[in-house]
């Protein structure tokens, strides 16, 4: 189990590290698939590898100098505040309504992609303050709202990146260094409660963080922005039928 687990995790966080993200999103169905616990066991699991794979790709994108560094501050501050407040949110509001505008906006976002659009900054010198304005702008609704279905921002907060006026490649990578503080945090909440195999976490983890950042530098290398916006654009939608096949369930 730990060998088949190992290598999941290795090529999921590659294709995270890939598009800017934590491996969270995919980690946690994929435990789920083991039979692990999931408040105990899955989800600190899963909150710890996001960290590390979401660090570990925005130190090879940082190292690319793809990183708008001065957008990526704003966005870590925005992000780590909105989570605990769509926590808070969630006793005052009907779940499952919020997961299906959750589906619709992922569909959405991924048409967005698709569709042309002016052309966007591929150089950090290209973005300004207005387009980091945007950024901002659209960051507090956003991690408020993953902060409420308990996912991480990095999902909606690349996409919309672009449509304010990032290229695909430098939204990524901003966004890989926009979600890592809040995953750690929210980690070290779990921390007490956490039942590990610690070995396994421990390799699983190596694995994962060495995957993010060939990923990582896959994209800064050999991805050009046009052919991640077609790859993101498909996970999103296959993200959004997975999850209206569980409400559906």
């Amino acid at each position: 189990m730990l060998v088949l687990l190992t290598i999941l995790l290795f090529g999921l966080s590659f294709l995270s590290g890939m598009l800017g993200l934590g491996v969270a999103f995919v980690a946690i169905p994929v435990l789920g698939l083991f039979g692990f616990d999931l408040k105990d066991v899955i989800q600190p699991w899963a909150l710890l590898l996001n960290g590390l794979t979401a660090i570990s790709g925005a130190i090879a994108f940082w190292r690319a100098r793809l990183v708008d560094r001065q957008g990526a501050l704003v966005l870590v501050v925005l992000t780590t505040i909105g989570a605990p407040l769509g926590v808070w949110l969630l006793q005052f509001a009907s779940t499952e309504v919020v997961w299906w505008i959750y589906v619709g906006v992922l569909v959405f976002l991924a048409i967005r992609m698709l569709l042309p659009k002016p052309a966007a900054a591929e150089a950090i010198a290209q973005i300004g303050w207005g387009t980091r304005i945007k950024a901002a702008l659209a960051a507090g609704p956003i991690s408020v709202f993953a902060g409420f279905l308990g996912v991480g921002p990095g999902f909606l907060l690349m996409p919309t990146l672009t449509l304010v006026g990032y290229s695909a490649r430098l939204a990524a990578a901003t966004n890989s260094v926009a979600v890592t503080l809040p995953s750690f945090s929210a980690f070290l909440a779990h921390l007490g409660t956490a039942r590990f195999d610690w070995p396994t976490v421990l390799v699983t983890s190596i694995a994962a963080t060495v995957g993010s950042w060939l990923g990582a530098r896959f994209t800064a290398r050999k991805v050009s922005s046009a052919a991640l916006a077609r790859i993101f654009a498909v996970a999103l939608v296959a993200l959004a039928i997975q999850r209206a096949w569980i409400l559906l369930a």
